[in-house]
């Protein structure tokens, strides 16, 4: 397991909120996304900007409206939410699926992963093609946020 902290980070993440290409490298001339990749563009040579997002903002590399998309995956190895269309920086890292069962976020696991085992014994799921389901955050005996789907205490 390349990332200790990637587990405690797998359950603060918010996985309603948007990834969004915010930024943009000069040396690699590419957006992306800081939230999730702002790491790989962290260092020496690297120059970032903060993309112009305003409406009607001229098209160009680090200029016009930013791209999104839902964070529906997870990289073990930077510890962070990523949405799978949008980043392409964890290509090659240990990463997973999260999708929404019963209204809840669940990891999406086939058992052959190298952490599986950390969760034996834990509360699952079987989706309908037959990959295994882990809730991420506890069941909710209150009421659910009707934006992001979590417990309301």
């Amino acid at each position: 397991m390349a990332n200790p902290e990637a587990w405690v980070r797998l359950l603060e993440e918010d996985f309603s909120a948007p990834c969004m290409e915010d930024r943009f490298c000069v040396p690699c001339a590419a957006a992306f996304c800081n939230h999730c990749c702002g790491a790989h563009h962290r260092g020496q040579g690297h120059q970032v900007v903060v993309r112009a997002a305003a409406e009607g903002a001229q098209s160009g590399a680090a200029q016009g409206p930013a791209r999104g998309g839902g964070r529906d995956s997870f990289c073990v190895t930077c510890g962070a939410g990523f949405s799978a269309a949008l980043c392409g920086h964890h290509v090659g890292h240990d990463t997973f699926r999260v999708v929404v069962y019963g209204g809840r976020y669940c990891a999406r696991w086939t058992g052959s992963e190298p952490w599986f085992h950390m969760f034996t014994g834990t509360e699952s799921y079987r989706d309908e093609e037959g990959y295994i389901l882990f809730p991420l955050h506890p069941c909710c005996g209150g009421s659910r946020c009707q934006n992001c789907g979590r417990c309301c205490r």
